[in-house]
């Protein structure tokens, strides 16, 4: 480390000597290797060993230290056997007006910082740094120049608004004469959650930050949770967002119902999760009725003869009397899930639709796909083409849900209730009635759930 020290040294005197001279018009490149070498300088952590003999002399009592054992004793600070009165001990042993005393004090308050009340001894301490402490270093002049966003009483909400105006990590920290090596810092990484927890921006703005976190996330993945949770009621109470964060969020934390990835949603609060489980239901519903239209548009195409087309023309208006019912119905849906066979899989793909689903095992059944959603104790089963609605108890099929299989499978199963999609005679009446008015009436009496032909498009009786 000494030696790594005396060339820098060594370097920036040649700098500055050629520059005089203006020996090489192109000196930027030679000043930002140097100034890299020092970067490095000023975030290295002492080795180990170092800190550990640093930290049993001081529990001694024994202030006899090394010099490197001296600028060592910030990275002792958060040790659990330092308290309070042992922080304050530790700043008066630091000569704060040696740079790399100083460096290692801002190291560690950034990188550390939390609500301690040590985290408050150094904020303070930090804070009444003089001018001419800083004077020595380019970087560290850079920092105090900055020190409202930093040390202040009201760094954090400082630091807050600071993000909100330049929306980007790396450049507010090049404002602040912090290196990238801060992005991991727990006082950059605690004024990110308060960002978009206590929102001073647009939601346009969140979402630009968020495009930076998320091109680094394995720089930012700890906070994600915590941003998650904020963002997602934030788009709730907007009414508008939703496909961002369901792509990003679905994305990074993966599904909150089923897979190993849903233990990350742990940290995320019941509301968040029951909010964005019903923008999954809703997105679900939404990927299976395209792929089944994109299927028909295919047929359409392919259909041979007038009598072929208006075959298909036909189905296809009938899928989007489908949609449109089940759409009234999401606030009661939950618990869904999309299987494909394998040309729908490949529909999906070119739909740009990228989350998990199940598949429909089998060759027979390749170019199919199906929806299972429950309501209340039921689960519910529609199926492309010319797939009758089933409804079974749901303790019956449940495990189908999150999971593949053949449909053959499933359809051997005993249904509760089955109602295919065209209008009948009913028994009592003899009045031709369409399959919304009984599905509808089958859910209000099983379900207690009323809706009206208004809610579902008015489709005729």
């Amino acid at each position: 480390m000494n030696e790594l020290r005396g060339a820098i040294k060594d370097l920036r005197n040649v700098a500055r000597r050629l520059d005089a001279a203006t020996f090489n018009p192109d000196m930027s490149a030679i000043k930002k290797f140097v100034e890299e070498l020092g970067d490095k300088e000023f975030t290295v952590t002492p080795p180990q060993d170092v800190r550990q003999k640093a930290l049993e002399k001081f529990l001694r009592g024994d202030y006899n230290f090394m010099r490197r054992e001296l600028r060592s004793l910030p990275f002792i600070i958060y040790e659990r056997e330092i308290t309070i009165g042992g922080v304050k001990k530790i700043l008066t042993l630091l000569d704060l007006s040696n740079k790399r005393h100083l460096s290692g004090l801002v190291n560690v308050y950034l990188n550390q910082y939390d609500d301690s009340a040590k985290t408050e001894l150094l904020r303070q301490r930090l804070s009444f740094i003089p001018t001419k402490f800083t004077e020595d270093s380019t970087r560290l002049k850079k920092i105090f120049a900055s020190k409202y966003k930093l040390f202040a009483d009201n760094s954090m909400a400082n630091m807050v608004s600071f993000l909100a105006q330049k929306l980007s990590v790396e450049n507010a920290l090049e404002e602040l004469g912090l290196t990238n090596f801060y992005k991991t810092s727990n006082f950059i990484q605690e004024s990110l959650k308060n960002f978009f927890q206590r929102p001073f921006s647009s939601l346009a703005d969140q979402f630009k930050l968020l495009e930076e976190l998320d091109s680094e996330f394995d720089t930012y993945k700890n906070i994600f949770p915590a941003i998650a949770d904020a963002l997602i009621q934030t788009v709730h109470r907007a009414g508008h967002g939703k496909k961002k964060c369901l792509e990003v969020f679905y994305k990074r934390l993966g599904d909150p119902r089923f897979g190993d990835r849903r233990f990350s949603w742990d940290r995320i609060s019941e509301q968040s999760k029951k909010i964005f489980c019903a923008w999954i239901a809703e997105d679900d519903l939404r990927i299976f009725f395209e792929i089944t239209r994109e299927a028909l548009n295919e047929a359409l195409k392919r259909a041979i003869g007038i009598a072929a087309r208006a075959v298909a023309s036909n189905n296809l208006d009938m899928w989007n009397e489908r949609e449109t019912f089940w759409r009234a119905y999401l606030p009661s849906i939950g618990n869904t899930w999309v299987v494909l066979g394998k040309n729908a899989q490949e529909i999906a793909y070119r739909l740009e639709d990228r989350r998990t689903h199940g598949r429909l095992l089998g060759n027979q059944d390749a170019d199919k796909s199906g929806f299972l959603f429950q309501i209340d104790g039921y689960i519910f089963g529609e199926w492309s083409h010319n797939g009758a609605l089933r409804v079974y108890q749901s303790p019956q099929v449940k495990d189908y849900i999150g999971h593949s299989f053949t449909k053959k499978k499933m359809m051997d199963e005993k249904y509760l209730y089955r109602q295919p999609h065209r209008d009948s005679r009913d028994e009592d009446s003899d009045e031709i009635v369409s399959w919304q008015n009984k599905v509808s009436k089958w859910l209000k009496d099983s379900c207690g759930i009323v809706t009206t032909e208004k809610d579902w498009g008015g489709i005729r009786n």
